[in-house]
């Protein structure tokens, strides 16, 4: 089975993708571009079987350390990670030897002059699983919008299996264009009275929705609002978003931790992305509150325990100011007192 550091090929099973070989899943585009290989039932059906299985490969190929493999997109603002492969970032050409730059200097057609090669651009290696990766995220856009397109031609329950495993996929790899409008559409336009999500999927949905208002948007009111309406229609209950609204209304991020430990794969990676929030305004508190503290206080406070953080990655992050002093950490010092 392959590692995170090697290519796919490894696997027997895995699509090859050589030159004028089309990858099965690029065979079908958009149909909000004119491709109307997708608006026949049988079709989609047979497309999300294969989305299914390359998902499946992934899974397998990745196993060694699957959370680096989904946690593999660019996070980069400006990167669109729906683009396939992702784009890299740019790379600057290294600096010209003192040598080579002297005999550039020399004008063209002197005795010491040399005749250099052009340089040729340097070439950026993708990494495999965010490329194939994309490649997932990128065929489930197609197939919801044929899903869409075709309208009730498409069984509710189809639709729902789809909005259910696009969600579900989408969140491991922290990509919310690929997660919040299914999952908007799965409560508010694919959950009937006809055709009702199980009570299980109903709930599970929600929690992350409401996840995705209070850490990703940072929408409080919006979370709290749904909340409420959720335990007035089915009865709603979980202790976990209950201490993480809590958490965050009130800064308490000893309690926000404790809680992205008890959370499950799903929801700890929407937890994610309120963490920087949570550490920056524990790295506030400290320093208004606290002369010197034990670096152990302060890894635990800003990252929470057994999250692999260092005293070195802290500062690096957050570029802190602090000395540290063996095992204690100096945020102000203490001002001599002067003799009247």
């Amino acid at each position: 089975m392959a590692s995170i550091g090697q290519s796919p090929k490894a696997s027997p099973n895995w699509p090859r993708h050589k030159q004028g070989i089309i990858d099965p899943l690029d065979q079908v585009g958009y149909v909000s571009k004119g491709d109307t290989k997708l608006l026949d039932t049988k079709a989609q059906e047979s497309y999300y079987k294969k989305i299914v299985d390359r998902y499946m490969q992934f899974c397998s190929v990745y196993a060694k350390d699957l959370d680096a493999a989904f946690a593999s997109l660019p996070k980069n603002p400006s990167d669109d990670p729906t683009r396939n492969p992702p784009v890299p970032g740019p790379i600057l050409p290294a600096p010209a030897s003192p040598q080579s730059q002297k005999s550039s200097d020399k004008p063209a057609g002197s005795p010491g002059a040399k005749s250099l090669p052009s340089p040729k651009p340097p070439v950026r290696s993708v990494d495999p699983a965010a490329k194939e990766l994309s490649i997932l995220l990128l065929s489930l856009r197609k197939l919801r919008e044929a899903i869409l397109a075709t309208g009730s031609k498409t069984t509710i329950n189809f639709s729902q299996r789809v909005h259910i495993f696009c969600v579900r996929t989408s969140i491991l790899a922290q990509h919310p264009p690929s997660y919040y409008p299914p999952l908007e559409r799965l409560l508010k336009h694919l959950h009937t009275s006809s055709n009702p999500l199980s009570a299980s999927e109903l709930h599970e949905f929600t929690t992350y929705l409401i996840l995705d208002y209070a850490c990703r948007q940072g929408d409080l009111e919006a979370a709290y609002e749904l909340r409420a309406r959720s335990r007035d229609r089915f009865g709603f209950q979980n202790s976990l978003i209950d201490r993480v609204l809590m958490a965050l209304m009130h800064d308490n991020w000893v309690l926000f931790w404790k809680a992205k430990q008890d959370a499950d794969g799903y929801t700890r990676c929407l937890m994610e992305w309120a963490v920087d929030l949570v550490r920056r305004r524990a790295l506030k508190a400290i320093g208004k509150a606290y002369l010197t503290a034990d670096v152990k206080y302060v890894l635990d406070c800003c990252a929470g325990q057994n999250e692999g953080w260092t005293w070195e990655k802290l500062v690096e992050k957050e570029g802190l100011g602090w000395k540290k002093e063996g095992n204690k950490v100096i945020i102000k010092m203490r001002r001599p007192i002067v003799a009247g």
